[in-house]
């Protein structure tokens, strides 16, 4: 059966049955709706963006299980006029007693700890003995008198659990008793998680309700001339806001949580879903005002623009769904979440939409002819219809121009790309005043930059051989690589218990005996040692760099098998190379299957690449603003070609049909401005509604997602002028040196 034959079928019913099909999608959408009250939110793990099974992470997940904790954990920050006393010591013990006392967490370090620990348990009466055995024994955890840091290791790994644990570790530090003077602050990663969440959550609302108020304006603005009754024009609308009712009730079935990537979906598909079902509306409301009964009306709205809209949410969902072909979770689940999203719509579109329409339309078609005809005669010309005429003039008059200029645009483009640096660190992808973050900015300035790598080392024992080629180690790479300023070991801690390094493995044993166990822990697990490196690695480039000179530096100390570097470091490194990998594959699957798409539906070849023309100019002004705005890839951003590819090749779609229709009329120049008079106010309404869409993430605080709004904006807008211009402009020439022939297309059904 063709696709059209069932479109037929389809809508035959529904102008037989409207009732049915309404109950029956109201019915299936108050049963979401209570599942979409179940919906949960997330935090962001790195896990998510980097393929199942990628070494690099195995090897940081190997790190956290041998050492039995987290590559990052939590801070609590003590501060006052003088933290280095009795009173405040004991208030961090008992605050260590009782974080400890949470599920979750390994080990509570402090300075207080460290000392009470070398002391049999208790802390000097002395203070000025507590202030020697601090400078002795625990100065990194006090780098100044007015700051003291404690550091909470956590063992869970599951973010739900994590954050979880944050907001427990959070409370507890509130409600327990501090001295006078002193003040208490809690950082970290887990707790920045937390935070996160529930920024997150707060405007995942303020984003959806956004969106939703711009298609209101816009539909208002540029569709309510095409029904006869105002308030129908917001139909489509309704059909967009059932369809993320479905999708945020299908989340809790299938376990999934939003986090703040896949919370973008929502204001994205409020903006997206709106246009199938207003070109449906469109056309019944046209058949109607032509005289049509409802029923006939009907089925040739469903059947007619029915197959033309589900080419361009094909389109649409292949865009989204060649990130699935990544195998990076995170980018897999936003594409398939928007295009089983778009999908959905499509369907109501065509059964729910037209069922609606025929029940509320109670007017006969005939006299509405009328009054419509006679508004038409008092109809002004509007801004909107001034515009696509000078538009159209200009296409026309300077099609060499045109493409002489998007040829260009392609080219520095290009360059421009090479240019464009890549941001991994997700810390900056989060707004910048969380509680949080501040506090982790202010640790850095005392503490210096938190970019911590950590080599794992096999030993065939522990033993003070292996300990002074430790440290030698260590020496040797905070000499020699300038990004490197501390390094932190089993060595280095010792020497902090005795001032040297043990003599003998006697000595060592005795040593290792007074090191309390959950400090110990951090530095050794079996037979292998962990060394930390703190560095000043802050970017992609640096990251990469110093990760191959560390591989460098430790097989020159001997250590050609059996060792790894992770740490987040690693991690962001790895990362950049899965991000420009996971692009460049993004947006070859996504012109490939396009090209397919289109020439199985044209048979022809020119047919198929004529509306990538466009799209490719776009990309080039994508990559130019990223590169003049020093704006960085990010892990949203790297998906924008294959999504600007699947979005905007809907108006290069619609004005090639339009054009190729108008040429069997009119001569090339006269056919590119009927095609873009008549085609463009119908793909400037989508395309506002687009953008509508995506420009409501431009008010949220995440700087991730306002790039990728923002970006996402200038692409549809810029897809919406390339489909004007580029598009005719190339057909004119096409046809000049007989590249393209016009054929009519035989995609639609015959008159119903």
């Amino acid at each position: 059966m063709r696709f059209e034959d069932f479109l037929e079928k389809v809508s035959k019913f529904i102008a037989k049955r409207p009732g049915l099909v309404v109950s029956v999608t109201a019915l299936v959408v108050i049963i979401f709706l209570i599942s979409a009250s179940q919906t949960e939110f997330t935090t962001i793990e790195y896990e998510r963006y980097f393929p199942i099974g990628d070494p690099v992470y195995k090897n940081l997940e190997l790190y956290e299980k041998d050492f039995g904790v987290r590559a990052e954990g939590v801070y609590v920050v003590i501060k006052g006029d003088n933290v280095v006393n009795r009173e405040v010591y004991e208030y961090m013990l008992k605050l260590g007693e009782s974080l400890k006392n949470l599920d979750g967490v390994g080990s509570v370090t402090s300075p207080a700890s460290i000392i009470a620990k070398l002391n049999g348990g208790v802390l000097p009466s002395d203070e000025s003995q507590l202030e020697r055995l601090t400078e002795l024994y625990a100065r990194q955890f006090v780098p100044k008198k007015t700051l003291a840091l404690m550091l909470v290791t956590i063992t869970v790994t599951d973010p739900d659990k994590t954050m979880e644990l944050a907001e427990q570790i959070e409370r507890v530090v509130k409600f327990t008793h501090r001295p006078t003077g002193i003040t208490t602050e809690v950082t970290g990663s887990p707790v920045l998680g937390y935070q996160i969440v529930k920024v997150s959550e707060r405007e995942t609302g303020m984003t959806t309700t956004a969106s939703i108020i711009a298609m209101i304006v816009l539909l208002l603005a540029t569709f309510s001339g095409a029904v006869r009754k105002k308030y129908m024009a917001f139909m489509p609308l309704v059909i967009s806001v059932f369809s993320v009712i479905v999708i945020v009730g299908l989340l809790p079935l299938a376990g999934i949580k939003l986090d703040p990537d896949l919370s973008a979906t929502l204001p994205i598909l409020i903006g997206l879903a709106i246009e199938y079902a207003a070109q449906i509306q469109n056309r019944y409301e046209h058949e109607r005002m032509r005289g049509l009964d409802r029923d006939n009306s009907v089925v040739i709205a469903v059947t007619r623009t029915g197959l033309a809209v589900v080419l361009a949410m094909l389109t649409t969902v292949i865009g989204f769904m060649s990130m699935a072909t990544t195998l990076i979770p995170g980018l897999a689940l936003f594409g398939i979440i928007m295009s089983l999203g778009l999908i959905i719509a499509y369907i109501f579109s065509i059964t729910f939409l037209p069922a609606v329409l025929k029940i509320l339309d109670k007017e006969g078609g005939e006299g509405k002819k009328k009054t419509t005809e006679a508004k038409e005669e008092k109809r002004e010309v509007g801004i909107l219809e001034r515009i696509l005429t000078s538009v159209a003039s200009l296409t026309a008059s300077k099609p060499k121009a045109i493409l002489a200029l998007a040829l260009i645009i392609i080219i520095v483009g290009a360059y421009a790309n090479t240019q464009i640096k890549l941001e991994t660190d997700t810390k900056k992808y989060f707004p910048q005043n969380l509680p949080a973050m501040v506090r982790f900015k202010e640790l850095e300035r005392t503490m210096g930059k938190q970019y911590i790598y950590t080599i794992v080392l096999p030993v065939d024992e522990i033993g003070v051989d292996e300990l002074k080629r430790l440290d030698e180690l260590g020496n040797y790479i905070v000499n020699k690589e300038d990004m490197v300023y501390k390094c932190d070991s089993l060595s280095t801690l010792i020497k902090d218990y005795l001032g040297r390094l043990p003599e003998s493995d006697a000595e060592l044993s005795t040593i290792l005996n007074m090191i309390p166990k959950d400090i110990l822990k951090r530095y050794v697990s079996g037979h292998t040692l962990a060394l930390y490196l703190y560095t000043t690695a802050d970017t992609h480039d640096k990251r990469v760099e110093l990760t191959e000179y560390l591989k460098r530096d430790v097989e020159f100390f001997g250590w050609h098998e059996g060792y790894y570097i992770t740490g987040m470091p690693v991690i962001m490194a790895r990362l950049g190379e899965v991000m420009i990998n996971s692009q460049t594959q993004m947006t070859l699957v996504a012109y490939g299957l396009i090209v397919l798409l289109l020439f199985t539906t044209y048979r022809s070849i020119t047919r198929a690449i004529v509306p990538l023309l466009a799209i490719t100019t776009v990309i080039g002004v994508l990559n130019t603003t990223m590169f003049l705005a020093g704006m960085k890839q990010t892990l949203m951003s790297i998906a924008l070609n294959s999504i600007t590819l699947g979005l905007g090749i809907d108006f290069s779609i619609h004005m090639a049909e339009r054009y190729a229709e108008e040429r069997e009329r009119h001569p090339p120049e006269d056919a590119v401005k009927v095609a873009i008079e008549e085609t463009g106010k119908a793909i400037v309404t989508s395309a506002l509604t687009m953008a509508g869409g995506f420009g409501a993430l431009m008010l949220s605080s995440f700087p991730m997602l306002w790039n990728f709004g923002f970006l996402s904006f200038i692409a549809i807008i810029f897809s919406l002028i390339g489909a004007l211009t580029v598009v005719p402009a190339f057909l004119m020439l096409a046809e000049r040196f007989k590249v393209f022939t016009v054929k009519s297309p035989n995609v639609l059904p015959k008159e119903v």
